[in-house]
């Protein structure tokens, strides 16, 4: 037996609540606020803003561009909060970053719960990202370097965008050079009876189906995993338990360490070019 479906109500509340190991989430919501702002200004001449994916309002995306020529090597964010809050607006802190380093930078967008329920925002999510491999020279990208990151509920999507039926799309395998997931949930039962689940509606056969625990792919890119040392022990469970899951399965995947970081400030790290965590996204394009 799972230990979260020993846990009484409030323990497991509290363990699906990253803000329970911080005094106060909104100063780092604030930072993505104005850390995007100001890559939006700072990048004015290099972005592609609102470049739509689908017919949803919110099949957008927001897409720098290097400086050159290119083909540029091309990374896709798929932000979090819990798939009913942020959106790419909070989500371009760290494309300068990416920029100086010369490869293409991409917030996607997607619609929110209970506008749309989890199945819709993982197909969508999946139509974001094969629209930008199919259309990845647009904008001087190089459609063989797509690498993609997620955290939260957007590790989550990370995890449904690997298991995606690529042959549907006219792919043989995963066209990916690699995947990073941040702190994802990767099993959704648990949050059948949280707060979280009040506006995802979420029932016991929708988890099964929809949690990427349950269909690892058959073949993959490599993929990276990892959390933040204060997070919540169910977190770090999750990450364990869908790594695992991977290694079993024989695909490439190990898992980053990141000391003295949280749920919400482990992703600035992605604008800090020393980091282990951009220097994974590097090592992948690079490979």
């Amino acid at each position: 037996m799972k230990l979260y479906k020993t846990m009484d109500h409030e323990t497991l509340e509290r363990e699906y609540s990253p803000s329970s190991c911080i005094d106060d989430i909104m100063v780092y919501i604030e930072q993505y606020i104005n850390q995007s702002a100001t890559a939006r200004e700072i990048l004015k001449e290099h972005i592609r803003p609102n470049v739509k994916y689908g017919p949803e309002t919110r099949s957008t995306m927001d897409v720098f561009i290097p400086e050159g020529k290119g083909p540029f090597p091309v990374h896709i964010f798929i932000h979090g909060g819990y798939w009913q809050e942020l959106s790419k607006d909070e989500s371009s802190f760290a494309a300068p970053n990416f920029l100086d380093h010369g490869i293409i930078f991409i917030a996607l967008d997607y619609t929110l719960a209970p506008e749309a329920n989890m199945s819709k925002i993982i197909d969508q999510t999946r139509r974001g990202v094969i629209s930008i491999l199919k259309n990845a020279l647009n904008y001087n990208g190089d459609p063989n370097n797509v690498t993609v990151s997620g955290s939260s509920a957007g590790g989550h999507l990370v995890a449904e965008v690997l298991s995606m039926k690529w042959e549907k799309y006219g792919y043989k395998n995963c066209p990916l050079k690699g995947a990073l997931a941040i702190s994802g949930i990767f099993d959704l039962e648990p949050l059948i009876k949280t707060y979280i689940n009040k506006p995802l509606k979420l029932t016991l056969k929708d988890t099964q189906v929809l949690s990427p625990i349950h269909h690892i792919p058959k073949e993959c890119c490599p993929v990276v995993l990892t959390y933040g040392e204060n997070e919540t022990s169910e977190f770090k469970r999750q990450t364990h338990e869908y790594m695992d899951a991977f290694l079993r399965a024989g695909l490439g995947c190990r898992y980053l360490d990141m000391p003295s970081v949280n749920h919400f400030n482990i992703l600035l790290d992605l604008n800090k070019k020393d980091s282990p965590l951009f220097q994974t996204v590097l090592n992948q394009v690079l490979a």
